[in-house]
């Protein structure tokens, strides 16, 4: 077994003296700005210089108003925090963010989405065919993904319903992006850095090593992801 460090592609939010008002209204401004380029952006916001008491519903609640996913919490938690985000299926990252730069800095560092062109005739399921690099992010609105090809660390595929992925995934996958918790992710060679579905996330840290590289669906249960080896479905 080898241990290497993962690198996260994420806009970060350095939650200081701001309010959840202030910060709606700065996510706002700037997803104004480049619609397109900012919608279904995953956030990550650090609280550890911030003395507010935070209602982490409400938190991930106007986060996603806002055309934004939370996709996790960090900073210098206690336990009663650690439950309190917990509760609402936020996931609490481990790495340290506090050399991470001020959320304008963390924007320029973001995935441009691709402008990869596909059929105006693919209604139903939207198809990409080939790797999806570091830096990429393939978005398919209002329908299925089909990727046929790897996708690669540090790369994003995201759709409204399900994900297929022919090939090995080792970036994210977010499925079911504007609330469908009926939606899966199916991958045949599975060792990602994230899965979402439907807002409930799963980090690689959290992956039992039996689903490692093997053929999986991902589903939601109980508002908890599940994973089944494709020859076990």
């Amino acid at each position: 077994m080898t241990l290497k460090s993962s690198n996260f592609t994420l806009l970060v939010v350095n939650l200081e003296r701001e309010n959840l008002t202030t910060l709606t209204e700065e996510l706002h401004k700037k997803s104004i700005t480049a619609p397109d380029f900012f919608k279904n952006a995953p956030v990550v916001v650090n609280i550890e210089d911030t003395e507010l008491k935070i209602d982490y519903a409400n938190l991930k609640h106007s986060i996603n108003e806002e055309g934004f996913i939370l996709v996790g919490i960090s900073g210098d938690l206690s336990g009663e925090q650690k439950e309190l985000i917990s509760a609402q299926h936020i996931a609490i990252l481990r790495s340290s963010l506090r050399q991470s730069k001020k959320m304008t800095s963390a924007i320029s560092a973001a995935v441009k989405p691709s402008d990869v062109p596909h059929s105006e005739n693919a209604l139903k399921t939207k198809i990409y065919t080939g790797r999806v690099r570091s830096g990429q992010q393939i978005y398919a609105k209002k329908t299925d993904l089909v990727i046929n090809g790897d996708v690669g660390a540090g790369a994003e595929v995201i759709a409204d319903g399900n994900i297929h992925i022919y090939g090995r995934l080792s970036g994210k996958a977010l499925a079911g992006a504007r609330g469908d918790k009926s939606a899966c992710i199916f991958c045949q060679a599975l060792k990602p850095e994230l899965l979402s579905i439907a807002g409930i996330y799963k980090l690689s840290d959290d992956l039992a090593n039996d689903y490692v590289t093997k053929s999986c669906m991902v589903s939601l249960h109980n508002e908890q992801i599940v994973l089944s080896k494709l020859d076990q479905v």
